[in-house]
């Protein structure tokens, strides 16, 4: 009750400051406009915990992450917008970094992490990681963060640091781990640069010696998923070369058949089929709350010619048997009960315990990028140059229909991307590229308010 008391009067307090000609519950509004920088949101955690800001970076025209320096944030209301961090570069058209992108909100308080590269090492899949900065205001100066993942390339390596690069760092329901997708720079040596997954858990610090391109952290960083190289696979078996596209499984994790609360993160794993084709599949793997003790498979920190190994307690499964790819981001309700992923161009949902899958979305122009409104009764996705409602609640006559909810005649040929829900359900955030009148197209962002039901 509290929860919703506050929603409203955020609702009530947005609707008084902006004119009614600038907003209905039913047209989306444009905040940002500057063209000389992209305004990227990359289906991330962009929404502050409050809901009144928008985090995003300023992906750059050339050079990508490499030449990107700053990470920024929008006012929903006001349209401000607040420089968060910027790395320095002397350099910034020469890609070789630091660079910094991909930017998340933790679920409380005022910190977002995002990728970052590695001073003095040129900027790469391999050489980057999670860094933390707070406040986002500015007020702690423009250079300052803090690293989540510890980073060791000099043997012997170092339990709970990695040697390589994370990306795509998404904070727990609960704010205590990181997960991420990883290349590892010891196995790229090997011409084994396999992409695989691995999290960090907070509050566990782990120092490092000092090398070029080493870094402490301030939390305990693994590998939990298993990858092994392709040609090395028995085809038809449950074995990856590749795992990618995760989510963490619900808020807290799933609930297990005996009433017990698993941690987990659902992820694509590309396998191989027994005629030796390549077919991506969902998979799931449970992480033990301690995470500090190795596994069977061996070091935590890996050796000079094997990959880290995740750590004891840590389960691998598959929930998928499909006969087209399975793809896009993995999407999991807050309750843990349902994963979202896409095969055969729409929305399918499966439990994370097993079982057959079920398809949600029956969109004739296909679905992309499905994100999972608060409540777990619709999810939102992209189709026809629209973001689409669907009923997805268990049971209900009208499960699988769906609803138009923003206008394809805006912005013809210039579909919505990385959409995303905001936290108290009230609004979907998302990108679409923007002519700024010379013929080069920016990413700029916009909200749609969501209709009531």
């Amino acid at each position: 009750m509290k929860r919703l008391f506050v929603t409203c009067l955020f609702v009530l307090f947005f609707v008084w400051l902006v004119p009614s000609t600038a907003l209905s519950w039913w047209e989306e509004t444009r905040l940002t406009f500057e063209g000389d920088r992209n305004h990227q949101l990359d289906n991330n955690l962009n929404w502050s915990p409050d809901c009144r800001w928008i985090a995003y970076d300023t992906r750059a025209f050339a050079g990508g992450i490499g030449n990107t320096l700053t990470l920024e944030k929008v006012n929903i209301v006001s349209q401000e917008i607040v420089t968060m961090y910027t790395a320095s570069n002397p350099d910034p058209t020469n890609g070789f970094g630091p660079g910094t992108a991909a930017v998340s909100f933790f679920p409380t308080g005022d910190t977002v992490i995002a990728i970052r590269g590695i001073d003095g090492v040129q900027y790469g899949g391999t050489a980057r990681f999670g860094a933390m900065v707070s406040p986002t205001d500015g007020t702690a100066g423009s250079l300052d963060y803090v690293i989540a993942d510890a980073r060791d390339v000099t043997a012997p390596f170092t339990p709970g640091a990695l040697r390589g690069g994370t990306h795509r760092h998404e904070p727990s329901g609960d704010g205590q781990w990181i997960g991420f997708t990883y290349n590892d720079k010891i196995m790229e040596g090997l011409g084994k640069n396999l992409r695989t997954i691995g999290v960090t858990k907070l509050g566990t610090p782990v120092d490092v010696d000092d090398a070029l391109g080493n870094q402490d952290g301030v939390g305990f960083t693994v590998l939990v998923v298993k990858v092994t190289p392709q040609a090395e696979i028995v085809g038809g078996s449950d074995e990856i070369f590749q795992g990618s596209e995760d989510a963490w499984v619900g808020e807290k994790g799933y609930q297990k058949e005996d009433g017990t609360w698993q941690r987990a993160r659902a992820f694509i794993g590309k396998t191989v089929t027994s005629a030796g084709g390549v077919r991506n599949e969902v998979y799931i793997v449970d992480i033990p709350e301690d995470i500090t003790v190795a596994g069977p498979d061996g070091p935590l920190e890996g050796t000079e010619t094997t990959f880290p190994m995740p750590p004891l307690g840590t389960v691998q499964r598959r929930l998928t048997w499909s006969d087209s790819d399975c793809g896009g981001i993995i999407r999991c309700s807050l309750d843990g009960s349902r994963i979202a992923f896409t095969r055969g161009g729409q929305i399918h949902l499966i439990s994370p315990l097993g079982g057959d899958a079920v398809q949600a979305t029956s969109l004739s122009a296909g679905a992309t990028k499905p994100w999972w409104d608060p409540s777990g009764d619709y999810i939102y996705c992209v189709s026809d140059n629209s973001i689409w409602r669907t009923n997805v609640i268990e049971g209900d006559a009208h499960f699988g229909e769906s609803e138009r909810i923003t206008d394809p005649t805006l912005y013809p040929g210039q579909s919505p991307d990385a959409l995303c829900v905001a936290p108290n359900g009230q609004w979907v955030a998302f990108n679409r590229k923007v002519d700024r009148g010379d013929g080069t197209f920016v990413n700029q962002i916009f909200i749609v308010p969501i209709p009531l039901q």
